[in-house]
């Protein structure tokens, strides 16, 4: 793996033929008590003393991931859009930074359908990535996706995903359930794995990885298909990328006292 380039709201990574850019669509904050304990209660003061706070709220960044192949141009997930905190929507402007026309996106994936992974379908225009041929939902949230007014423009692309499915050559969806049911992670080249929302504060659920999140939709399932793939990922040296990790979105996986540790990738990787 090698950094190619780095941005305030982007970086490039190479991963032999194909390359993956980690997209920012902005960063907000949400309340401490999203964070939850295997009882599924907020979390108490003394066990958010690492969290990350941005005026006494948990940070919050929002992400999506551009992977291209030799046979196309995939993006997981859009962002949020104006649907959700005025803060994003940024991912066009990062797509400029990366120096990424929506134009040149052949594929979309998305790791599930809440609103700060679908919404930047669709803009004031109608379809906002109009080459996007094929829009990949888990089955189980393709009724979700129908029922969403906003994605009336896009219906036509839509096109069931499941375990196994690969969008693009060298990409390949896992099953990763909980915070939605049909919740997908991509594993890229087999290297690296992009898992959308299996984490949402890093600096607490990395050493603590029993640690929920208030929209888990099945907080059991969620703490255990996180479990299963943060051992995995580090058993195999996997790289991870997720929607709300750390800048710059993308880094390695470590054992800690704890559980794990989160190792950015920077420029001098």
């Amino acid at each position: 793996m090698r950094v190619l380039r780095q941005g305030p709201l982007s970086i490039e990574v190479e991963l032999g033929e194909t390359r993956v850019i980690a997209l920012s669509d902005g960063e907000t904050a949400m309340p401490m008590d999203r964070l939850r304990g295997p009882d599924g209660a907020a979390l108490p003061p003394e066990a958010l003393v690492v969290a990350d706070l941005v005026d006494g709220k948990l940070r919050l960044p929002v992400r999506c991931f551009l992977v291209r192949g030799r046979d196309g141009c995939l993006l997981i997930d859009t962002g949020a859009a104006d649907a959700w905190h005025p803060v994003l929507g940024r991912l066009p402007e990062a797509m400029v930074e990366a120096g990424v026309g929506a134009r040149e996106v052949t594929v979309i994936a998305l790791t599930h359908t809440h609103v700060d992974h679908l919404s930047g379908l669709v803009g004031p225009q109608g379809a906002a990535f109009p080459d996007a041929e094929r829009i990949l939902v888990a089955t189980e949230e393709l009724m979700a996706f129908r029922a969403e007014p906003r994605m009336l423009p896009v219906l036509p692309r839509l096109v069931p995903l499941e375990q196994g499915d690969g969008p693009i050559h060298g990409v390949t969806a896992i099953n990763a359930p909980g915070h939605s049911p049909g919740h997908m992670a991509f594993l890229v080249e087999g290297r690296l794995l992009i898992w959308g929302d299996l984490v949402h504060h890093a600096a607490v659920q990395f050493p603590a990885p029993e640690v929920t999140w208030a929209f888990d939709e099945d907080q059991p399932q969620a703490r255990a298909s996180r479990l299963a793939l943060m051992a995995q990922a580090e058993a195999e040296g996997w790289l991870v990328a997720g929607a709300h990790l750390p800048d710059p979105g993308i880094g390695r996986i470590a054992r800690s006292a704890s559980g794990y540790v989160f190792i950015p990738v920077g420029l001098d990787v």
